[in-house]
């Protein structure tokens, strides 16, 4: 093809046909560009076809990701009902609102679980990698940053909460306590434990309970850190679903 053209040069030089000659160069210099442009649009268009399938690929892996977080999530709301339930009764009967009950055995060692959210984020780490974010529309963009950025902040709280048990609560109950771990206990795991266990129950002492100006701090304390994060992990089922209907609307354009 170039030297077809090349040809077309020379004969029309050689004819001296000069305004011809500037007429068919100017025109080549046109088809030229032409091919070039066409050719950039085909890989353009090639290279957006690549980038629209990586993030479909990433969305759906996304939306496996966000499945299996609220999943975790609901489990961690309904702990965080319970823990919220065992820390009101204990103040109930510490306060003698209701009375003392063997039940409190219970109560306070389920309050020494300590509990984590662990967020599967690998579909946020390959759309941050290959920068496909900014692929995304406005609306799904600011969701997934939000959701992420809330993940963060419950980072923080669980972190306060775990701590709270770890340095005060914990030691708190095995110090003055130790009869709520027996066979007695409702709990089915230490009701397990110790179901071969010899040795005579023994109850909570009412007045020791009563006259404890130390466990119902302590247990205000789980009390508040329970609805905090029983409203986080609710907010993040929330965000996660709004992830996941924007998601849809994305894959249905």
């Amino acid at each position: 093809m170039i030297k077809f053209f090349r040809r077309i040069r020379q004969s029309l030089l050689i004819e001296g046909k000069t305004g011809k000659y500037l007429k068919y160069a100017i025109g080549e210099i046109i088809l030229v560009v032409i091919g070039i442009l066409i050719a950039l649009g085909i890989n353009n268009w090639n290279e957006e076809t690549k980038i629209n399938a990586s993030v479909t690929s990433h969305l759906t892996i996304l939306q496996q990701n966000l499945m299996e977080d609220q999943s975790q999530l609901k489990e961690l709301k309904q702990r965080m009902t319970e823990n919220i339930h065992y820390a009101d009764s204990s103040m109930l009967q510490i306060r003698t609102t209701i009375p003392v009950a063997n039940s409190i055995k219970k109560y306070l060692v389920k309050l020494i679980l300590e509990y984590k959210f662990s967020p599967n984020t690998n579909a946020m780490e390959m759309l941050t990698q290959s920068n496909e974010l900014p692929y995304l529309n406005t609306n799904l963009q600011t969701a997934i940053l939000n959701y992420y950025s809330l993940i963060e902040k419950v980072k923080e709280r669980e972190y306060i909460s775990n701590t709270q048990i770890q340095t005060k609560y914990e030691n708190h109950l095995n110090n003055t306590y130790p009869e709520v771990f027996q066979k007695d206990n409702e709990w089915e795991f230490i009701k397990s434990f110790y179901q071969s266990d010899p040795r005579p129950t023994l109850a909570v002492e009412e007045q020791k309970l009563l006259n404890d100006r130390t466990l119902e701090p302590l247990l205000v304390s789980r009390y508040f850190q329970s609805v905090a994060l029983q409203d986080f992990y609710g907010e993040l089922i929330t965000s996660s679903q709004t992830i996941l209907e924007l998601i849809e609307q994305h894959q249905d354009r």
